[in-house]
């Protein structure tokens, strides 16, 4: 795991992203089944580039072998692929989507789904039954950022917007948002998703900004295609940003 845990993920949040792939490629070739690198060249790949044809390479290989995961709704919605999107959900029967460290429930995809059809209601639906799975949780988990995370971005999408920003200010005081380099950037990206869908923009922008200068997940390609972001995207300051940072990412 050094190349993987310690060089290609450390080099990712660089955005050093072709030393990135290089070293997943030396994990690879030490060991050929590591699944985590072959995912992770395919995110290097979609976070420098933009292009989604690797990643969707490596899950259609895991569907060949009969190991359908839930990990691809996020390559279906980058991919902005509403009908697939529900397709799979219907077809997984799954409640909630589990990819360290993220634990969301697949109502908020299925929700994000219906938005990107235009489905105003059904996302809605689909908002609310994401949101009372987050409150049970959340009475098991009271400190748990990654429900706190999911929960804002339910309230977000039902338009409640002070309690989405109650969300927002929870993760900005807690601990790994203040201290921890590696989960404060995550907790970031979370609360600038809700505060984007709440606005003004103004909060959320300043976030990005603050990604995209320091080391993070979080790139210029990836804003270009995650629908999180179509709340803002035609703010000039948020077009701005994008010109900005475009330089410092490209292939």
């Amino acid at each position: 795991g050094l190349f993987f845990d310690q060089g290609g993920l450390t080099l990712r949040l660089l955005r050093r992203y072709g030393d990135a792939i290089a070293a997943y490629r030396r994990a690879l070739a030490l060991a050929p089944d590591l699944l985590a690198a072959r995912l992770a060249i395919g995110w290097a790949y979609a976070a420098w580039t933009g292009q989604l044809d690797t990643l969707r390479a490596v899950w259609a290989g895991m569907d060949a072998q009969g190991r359908v995961r839930a990990g691809d709704l996020n390559l279906l919605l980058l991919e902005r692929k509403p009908d697939s999107l529900l397709a799979l959900l219907a077809a997984a029967h799954l409640a909630w989507y589990e990819d360290q460290p993220f634990y969301r429930p697949t109502a908020l995809y299925a929700a994000w789904a219906h938005a990107l059809r235009g489905d105003t209601a059904a996302a809605r639906a689909s908002f609310q039954s994401a949101l009372g799975l987050l409150d049970s949780l959340l009475r098991v988990l009271p400190d748990d950022w990654r429900v706190h995370a999911a929960r804002g971005l339910a309230l977000a999408g039902l338009e409640r917007r002070a309690d989405a920003r109650r969300e927002a200010a929870w993760l900005e005081q807690s601990r790994l948002y203040r201290r921890d380099r590696s989960f404060g950037p995550l907790l970031e990206e979370e609360r600038a998703a809700m505060l984007a869908r709440t606005g003004p923009p103004d909060a959320a922008i300043q976030a990005l900004e603050r990604l995209l200068a320091e080391p993070s997940q979080l790139s210029v390609s990836l804003l270009r295609l995650d629908p999180r972001w179509d709340a803002v995207r035609n703010d000039p300051r948020f077009q701005a940003l994008l010109a900005r940072y475009t330089n410092l990412q490209k292939p």
